[in-house]
């Protein structure tokens, strides 16, 4: 019986060797199953990944072209328009207050023409009569000269300012004028910042059209180019300093 059952011992360790193979290359046949499954989800997901990259980078590219654009087309609208309005809208406020001394002080008398025959005599108008005499006044009218003081004291005037008017000298950075006598030295002071927004405006009139071919052509905005002046003005200014540095070292 020995014999038999080592046969048969035999037999089945076999079948097991067999099954094990079986188990082996199906576990290996999976296995490869799940790289290549793996590999190819790693290729959907890269070409999804690249698509949207390329998409991205479509949209980023008109985004910048419609932003360069916008750029030019912003360039077609004058500067400083609001800070010029301002001042002007100033000066028309200040003005107010100056107007009625202008208006007296170029008032000019109409002399009157007369056709009257010769030997008539043209009698003079009731407020100017004063000023005629027949002999030389010994004292003069209290009166009159109690009026033409309290006129002159009264030349200066206050000026009454609300929220607002304190509110549009503080944006201009000036003082708000507290008597008239304060306006002719303060509309200088406005006159003088309006002419300098007229020059930078005459500035930008000029170099408009060669910046909008920088824009458009070389995409480059005034922003960015006023960065890359800075940038070269720092790193000439950090030379120098170590320039200066090794000299000092040297000696």
């Amino acid at each position: 019986d020995l014999p038999q059952i080592m046969e048969q011992r035999d037999g089945l360790s076999k079948k097991i060797a067999e099954k094990v193979q079986e188990r082996n290359a199906l576990r290996d046949e999976f296995r490869q199953q799940e790289r290549d499954y793996n590999q190819h989800l790693r290729e959907v997901r890269d070409k999804r990944q690249a698509k949207a990259m390329e998409e991205r980078n479509e949209r980023q590219k008109e985004w910048n072209q419609q932003k360069l654009v916008r750029a030019a087309e912003k360039l077609d609208e004058q500067p400083f328009v609001c800070e010029m309005t301002l001042i002007e809208q100033t000066m028309a406020f200040c003005k107010t207050f100056t107007a009625t001394k202008q208006t007296k002080a170029t008032e000019e008398k109409k002399e009157t023409e007369h056709t009257n025959p010769e030997g008539s005599e043209v009698l003079i108008r009731k407020e100017d009569r004063e000023e005629e005499f027949f002999f030389v006044p010994t004292a003069k009218k209290k009166s009159k000269s109690k009026n033409t003081g309290a006129k002159a004291e009264g030349s200066t005037k206050p000026i009454k300012h609300n929220a607002v008017t304190f509110k549009l000298f503080d944006d201009l950075k000036l003082d708000a004028p507290i008597t008239t006598d304060d306006i002719p030295g303060l509309l200088e002071k406005l006159e003088e910042q309006l002419e300098s927004y007229k020059v930078k405006v005459q500035k930008w009139a000029e170099k408009r059209e060669e910046m909008k071919r920088k824009i458009l052509e070389d995409g480059i905005l005034p922003d960015e180019e006023e960065k890359e002046a800075e940038e070269k003005k720092d790193e000439a200014e950090e030379e120098k300093k170590e320039e200066a540095e090794e000299e000092k070292e040297e000696e």
